[in-house]
């Protein structure tokens, strides 16, 4: 199970580069089998084709199975939300262009395309700055994700959930694209 989990993550990866929603070291993604997370690791870039870049986490305690590197600095982000959620089966943080400046301008992203309302049911949630890697930062997400699957991190990017890595990233791509529909139509009318 766990081989299949880190060659779906190294696929969604290299998907979430490719589309531009990361540069370099930034963002990661995770996925669940059982009592157990897989997460980036700290350094590694999404593109990265490597199975050790992912590492197993105890979701309970916290801590890693392995000695093979340290976890992402985000790892509060994706405890609190397999905490908050027992159906959140993968999770995805990004730092998508149009999302992350309509976060910034306190823009509220409405349903505007086909994939937004079928992607992005319930909402988005939105959180304010709060610095990264902490666990206050874990705590605010959770909260959100207790009711949300998409949440919209002001000056950070976007944090979105699904059953497994496929759907979470389903999230994030129907969430940026509304983003540019949104700033696109704007546009337009001035």
């Amino acid at each position: 199970m766990s081989k299949k989990l880190i060659k779906d993550l190294i696929k969604i990866g290299r998907k979430i580069e490719d589309c531009g929603l990361v540069i370099g070291e930034g963002g990661n993604i995770s996925a669940k089998a059982g009592s157990v997370i897989y997460i980036k690791v700290r350094g590694a870039t999404l593109a990265s084709k490597k199975q050790a870049d992912y590492i197993p986490i105890d979701i309970k305690t916290g801590k890693p199975l392995c000695k093979n590197g340290v976890p992402s600095t985000e790892i509060h982000m994706h405890l609190a939300c397999y905490k908050a959620r027992k159906d959140v089966g993968a999770v995805v943080h990004t730092h998508p262009v149009f999302i992350t400046a309509l976060g910034i301008a306190a823009v509220r992203l409405e349903r505007v395309s086909y994939e937004a309302k079928i992607h992005l049911k319930g909402g988005i949630a939105r959180i304010p700055c709060i610095k990264p890697g902490t666990k206050e930062l874990g705590m605010a997400v959770g909260r959100a994700i207790a009711k949300h699957n998409i949440v919209m991190l002001k000056k950070h990017g976007l944090l979105t959930v699904g059953k497994n890595i496929k759907e979470a990233f389903l999230r994030t791509l129907a969430a940026e694209r509304a983003a540019m529909v949104y700033a696109y139509s704007k546009r337009a009318k001035t």
